[in-house]
């Protein structure tokens, strides 16, 4: 008997004439068209899963990339308060296509810092690339924190082009010239779950005092406090922070979490495993700190919820201001007694 082997099938009995070649090399040349079918299909199906999982990927990412032409460019980037970082890309160019999955996810990682992320088709905005002297793609320049910048303020990017790095010298540029991001007053339901939902988010509550408590200069401290803390943990991007003001709108939400010993308190919430954790230490940038590295390393005790959260309490924003105590008005004792101003009873009358 006589066998032809391919790689990939069992060996097939050729039953055919050995003196007619011509039948052996139909019967070799058709094997060889079944595997290079078999592999192009595979290979065809491989690729559509790709590009069907990458497509998918991409929309369902959204994209934080502010796109910069030469009538705009003014406006999103020399006008910005903000750090900026721009890439000068080309359409055709493959280390641009290599850094775009890099440069979303910096944006979506900065998007509630005060760092703009920006995108410059070079090809398109020939003048913009020339004011910059590009001559390579992709060519990243940033601008520090700070109005009316000019174009000769741009320095090279001096960090790797992947998202970790950028996203840390963002921030650490934010620290030394930018605008230190504000912690967000939690006064609706729409803002905790815009804030807390996701996955592996882990939602930092703080309740501060009554605003007659501890007046606009003690809540301001602990907000000082609070943003100390949030410049540790926020190159990370598992932590986010939100305050309120406790014994007032959120009693029930205040109440199922446990912070019911006064204020300030501050609790770890992960809507995503559903479960808290309070922190029963002080309220210190050094304690909460030590709380907040036992939660994400384990180290710190959890509880597990009990059904959903209460819903958020729509309140009033804080206008900054110290709060102002209700005056009653004071009562007569005619007014407390009721008598009236024709009462002769109560001038002790005759009986």
């Amino acid at each position: 008997a006589h066998y032809i082997f391919s790689p990939e099938s069992k060996p097939k009995k050729y039953t055919g004439d050995l003196d007619v070649s011509q039948k052996l090399l139909q019967a070799l040349m058709d094997e060889t068209v079944n595997i290079f079918q078999h592999r192009n299909g595979a290979q065809m199906n491989m690729n559509e899963n790709k590009e069907s999982s990458s497509s998918s990927s991409k929309s369902s990412v959204k994209d934080l990339v502010v796109d910069a032409t030469e009538s705009s460019y003014d406006e999103v980037v020399l006008n910005n308060p903000n750090v900026v970082l721009v890439a000068f890309v080309a359409p055709w160019c493959g280390y641009c296509k290599k850094l775009e999955p890099e440069w979303t996810e910096a944006a979506q990682r900065l998007e509630k810092e005060a760092v703009t992320v920006v995108r410059v088709d070079a090809t398109a905005q020939e003048k913009l690339a020339g004011i910059y002297g590009v001559k390579g793609f992709p060519t990243i320049k940033y601008f520090p924190g700070g109005p009316n910048k000019t174009h000769d303020m741009a320095q090279d990017l001096p960090v790797q082009r992947e998202a970790g790095p950028m996203v840390e010298f963002a921030l650490k540029m934010v620290d030394q010239t930018g605008v230190a991001r504000k912690i967000d007053e939690m006064i609706s339901q729409e803002v905790f779950e815009e804030t807390c939902n996701g996955k592996n988010k882990i939602c930092v509550l703080a309740v501060l005092p009554h605003i007659l408590d501890s007046g606009a200069n003690g809540r301001n401290k602990y907000l000082e406090t609070l943003s100390a803390v949030q410049k540790v943990f926020r190159s990370g991007g598992a932590y986010q922070f939100l305050w309120f003001e406790g014994g007032n709108m959120q009693l029930k939400l205040e109440s199922t979490l446990e912070l019911t010993f006064g204020y300030p308190a501050i609790v770890a919430v992960s809507l995503d495993r559903g479960a808290y954790s309070v922190l029963r230490g002080s309220f210190k940038e050094a304690g909460i700190s030590s709380f907040l590295n036992g939660v994400i390393t384990g180290r710190q005790p959890t509880i597990k919820m009990k059904g959903e959260l209460p819903t958020v309490q729509t309140s009033e924003p804080w206008d900054g201001e110290d709060g102002s105590a209700i005056e009653e008005e004071e009562m007569s004792l005619d007014e407390i007694m009721g008598w009236g101003d024709d009462d002769d009873d109560k001038d002790g009358g005759e009986l």
